[in-house]
């Protein structure tokens, strides 16, 4: 357990963290490389998935992207890239030229049950419900670790903006070292029960025969802070448990929930078209408001998202 207050730059609030901590520029060499791979791809076709930055001269988006993992990994756990034209490329190209950033972060895993690679994150019109992962809907989400109810959740988490919503969808990121820090000064009490573990449903994504529930904590300490924590998840894992939800179990869960809601803590933004947003996965939260998108659904909110992961196999169980 985590038994001391965290200070630095891995500990920040919405007063301690400026934009200028976590906005990176795209520098011009980067986009030339990326447009020297645009061109030859053109030229000699190649399966996103095959593409391997190996292949192709990228020393200039090598060394952003290397930049871009010493933030995630020793600053605010937040990059956020300004930006790739997408209104110059086809979807497709874009699809391929995000891969390639992505690949030099980190290794890109499998996202569902199914064996997607790279998801769209965008409206279908499903209603969230326990069964129904969030990236499927429209619907707000508290600052949280993607899959925290699988497994292997990935380590960082890419996204790449082709359209923003028509209202709302405003991002919001967090460190839970400051949020461990507040609980520690307010809830010293409850804080160890964060250390055992909870119930988190899985979302629909796990195989016949399998749990529909694994049983985690919501924090973990060795040399660095590992969190698994989303909102919805963890109540709907003990509804399907047929357990209640109560005592110090609730009391725990609903203390840091307060927390990791304040204003306060985290800082936020709307992504932009073009722009590539990179978080790490275990240490700091990420989420959004509700938004709406126009009428025609063609035009609503789209972001491409990888995750990465170096350890495990690169199936969604790992």
């Amino acid at each position: 357990m985590l038994d001391h207050i965290v200070e630095g730059p891995l500990a920040w609030r919405a007063d301690t963290i400026s934009a200028t901590d976590w906005q990176m520029p795209m520098p011009a060499q980067c986009l030339a490389e990326l447009e020297a791979v645009r061109e030859e791809l053109r030229r000699e076709p190649l399966p996103t998935w095959l593409l391997d930055p190996a292949d192709y001269p990228l020393d200039a988006c090598a060394a952003l992207m290397k930049e871009v993992r010493r933030r995630l990994d020793e600053g605010p756990g937040l990059a956020v890239l300004e930006r790739l034209p997408v209104e110059n490329y086809s979807l497709e190209e874009t699809t391929r030229l995000f891969w390639l950033l992505g690949v030099l972060l980190g290794r890109p895993v499998v996202q569902t049950i199914d064996g997607q690679i790279m998801v769209d994150v965008t409206d279908t019109g499903i209603k969230k419900t326990i069964g129904v992962r969030g990236f499927r809907t429209n619907t707000g989400q508290l600052a949280h670790n993607d899959n925290s109810f699988n497994l292997c959740p990935p380590d960082y988490v890419s996204l790449c903006c082709l359209r923003k919503a028509l209202e709302g969808g405003e991002s919001r990121f967090i460190s839970y070292y400051t949020v461990h820090n507040e609980l520690m000064r307010c809830h010293p009490d409850l804080l160890p029960r964060l250390y055992r573990p909870f119930y988190q449903d899985r979302q629909g994504d796990f195989h016949a025969g399998e749990s529909q529930t694994v049983f985690f904590p919501v924090f973990e300490y060795a040399e660095d802070l590992k969190v698994r924590y989303t909102h919805f998840t963890i109540p709907a894992g003990y509804q399907t448990a047929g357990l209640p939800f109560a005592g110090e179990d609730r009391a725990a869960f609903e203390a840091m929930s307060e927390i990791a809601d304040d204003p306060e803590l985290y800082c936020a933004f709307t992504i932009q078209p073009g722009q590539l947003q990179f978080v790490n996965n275990h240490a700091f939260g990420h989420g959004r408001t509700a938004y709406r998108d126009p009428e025609d659904k063609a035009l609503g909110r789209h972001m491409l998202r990888l995750w990465h992961r170096e350890w495990g196999r690169r199936s969604y169980s790992g």
